[in-house]
């Protein structure tokens, strides 16, 4: 073909329907790069609210643009608009967090961001877009870091502003779904578990509706079991089953069929953060006893046999079924929650009566399996065990924090009981869409403690790298005589007397001490006070991820070698990424 009859299309040329197609594999901001081009195109991009549903629709979770759907006047090029202007806002609120909180001692307080609560409170979809923007914040850091990179905002130090501020949103938002849902009686064993995982795992939306479609999944299949057994069971509701020609008996044994011989569920005692989730559960098969319980429970609820699911917490947890076939001598059996077999209940040789009546309770099992995953993660402490630790203030059953200043929620359940006659309080709140009564009240338990004013400021002193310092803040170091590894946080150039309850006992020192001493955190995630003939440096060093949440506010990722500081440390340490980067590439030289 010669070159004069080569036919060159313009895209001007091309039809509104095929640019649409063409712009829908495109992102956000292609999109609206395209439209700057011309006036048609600006037009044809301003007006189709079709494409900027369809890329809504892949921004954000499916249970939010339900909720935004249902709520929204159709100018989704101006929804967009919104939520992209927020999370602009959220993480400039971020990113401004570090140079002004990393000198204060302890940490940051509810009372600190109540600018994020102003923001989130501002409008009924804001709460969640927030919360959304956060946890998508903090995933993409963590995939940043795991690629020994990192550049604002995500590094570990916007990741540990983010994770507080998501702590106090989704807990204050908690707090008034567990009083509402308390009134309305409806805190099943199942929804206590859930809600367990919903306030120490905020990272992550554990959303009820999940755990309710699994658990009907599992009565369905109940159900097939028992028109097995009795085909005359084929057009009748579990219900009519239970009532009209099966015994409870049978049903309960359905339920062990299902729960415990069809799937081949394990149950194993550990309580974390895998055991305790009902959807991961029903999927690896390998449950918590608490778990399991609460699945059975449910599952027999849903049959309409009823089961009562008994907490005393710490180590008491049984689940038990009345056999009221015989209505002159009812029977009490316990379902053995590692087999699902019936058992006749024993009586308690403690017991003053031979019919103790126990009920279920709510509180009871959420103290239960507060206490279960505290024993399963013993001194580990990260985020999710400090937010188990929240739970009891909030419950007011925490020894440490309950009465003091530094509780966030010292008041929060004293308030809700005291206004539950208010009609927001008889209805449960939704996160996705907060009404204006919720909002509220979400308003008041932000604003309803004092500001905390005898909290500690560190002294700014800008440490210059002195000769005799061997190590550099941030290196990963070795205890030559106590045998263990640990993280440089901070050194003195001195012993300083205030810490030397930290030294170990670091007796028969051979400089004494008039020497270098370093803050390090321990690999069992202790502080301590070293002294630095007793360390040495480790050569090719691995990422110890346990710590990184005690350090996050110092550091910004691990570059292969050293956690690099953020730019308060920096300041505080000028010299010392030099130093350390002189051990990483002598490092690089040997074996």
């Amino acid at each position: 073909m010669e070159e004069a009859e080569i036919e060159y299309t313009s895209i001007h040329s091309l039809p509104n329907e095929i640019l649409t197609l063409i712009l829908q594999h495109n992102d956000c901001h292609d999109i609206v790069s395209f439209g700057a081009t011309c006036k048609r195109f600006r037009q044809m991009v301003e007006n189709d609210q079709i494409l900027w549903k369809d890329k809504f629709k892949s921004i954000i979770p499916t249970v939010m643009f339900d909720s935004v759907d249902k709520h929204c006047d159709g100018k989704w090029l101006n929804s967009i608009k919104a939520f992209f202007n927020l999370k602009k806002l959220i993480y400039s609120e971020i990113l401004a967090m570090s140079p002004k909180f990393y000198w204060k001692c302890p940490e940051i307080t509810l009372e600190d961001v109540r600018n994020f609560f102003t923001i989130a409170l501002s409008n009924s979809l804001n709460y969640y877009y927030i919360i959304f923007i956060l946890q998508d914040l903090i995933r993409k850091g963590n995939a940043h870091i795991d690629k020994n990179c990192s550049e604002k905002p995500y590094t570990m130090t916007e990741i540990y502003y983010a994770k507080e501020v998501l702590r106090y949103l989704i807990q204050t938002f908690l707090a008034v779904k567990w009083v509402t849902a308390h009134m309305r009686n409806e805190l099943p064993p199942e929804i206590v578990v859930n809600f367990f995982l919903q306030w120490t795992d905020t990272v992550n939306l554990h959303p009820d509706l999940e755990i309710e479609n699994s658990i009907n999944d599992l009565a369905a299949k109940v159900k097939l079991v028992l028109n097995a057994q009795n085909p005359k069971l084929a057009s009748k509701s579990i219900l009519d089953c239970t009532n009209k020609l099966v015994s409870e008996r049978q049903v309960l044994h359905a339920v062990t069929q299902v729960i415990y011989h069809q799937r081949h569920m394990a149950v194993i005692t550990a309580a974390n953060l895998d055991t305790l989730n009902i959807i991961k559960v029903l999927k690896t098969k390998c449950s918590n006893i608490i778990v399991i319980g609460a699945i059975y429970q449910a599952v027999a609820r849903r049959c309409g046999v009823h089961c009562e699911m008994i907490a005393f917490p710490p180590n008491h947890l049984f689940l038990e079924w009345v056999d009221r076939s015989d209505a002159a001598s009812p029977a009490s059996y316990t379902v053995d929650l590692n087999t699902g077999e019936l058992k006749p209940k024993r009586r308690c040789p403690f017991s003053l009566t031979q019919n103790s009546n126990y009920k279920y309770c709510p509180d009871s099992l959420l103290q239960y399996i507060y206490s279960s995953f505290h024993s399963t993660m013993g001194a580990i402490k990260n985020w999710n065990t400090q937010n188990a630790v929240y739970l009891l203030d909030f419950l007011g059953t925490s020894h440490y924090f309950s009465y003091s200043y530094r509780n966030p929620y010292r008041n929060f359940l004293t308030y809700l009981i005291d206004h539950t006659h208010l009609s927001a309080m008889s209805i449960p709140p939704n996160l996705t869409y907060l009404n204006d009564e919720h909002k509220q009240i979400i308003r008041v338990l932000a604003n309803l403690n004092a500001p905390v004013t005898n909290f500690v400021t560190k002294d700014f002193v800008v440490k210059k790298h002195a000769g005799n310092v061997k190590f550099a803040v941030g290196m990963i170091c070795y205890h030559t005589k106590f045998d263990y590894v640990g993280i440089v946080r901070a050194w003195d150039l001195s012993c300083d007397a205030k810490w030397a309850d930290r030294m170990e006992m670091e007796l028969n020192l051979e400089f004494g001490v008039d020497q270098p001493f370093y803050y390090l955190v321990a690999a069992d995630q202790s502080a301590r006070y070293v002294a630095q003939e007793n360390l040495i440096e480790i050569t090719h060093p691995t990422r110890l991820y346990h710590l990184e949440d005690a350090i996050a506010r110092e550091f910004t990722h691990f570059d292969g070698f050293s956690y690099m500081l953020n730019d308060e440390k920096r300041a505080e340490y000028p010299d010392d990424e030099s130093i350390a980067a002189l051990y990483r590439n002598r490092s690089h030289y040997r074996p």
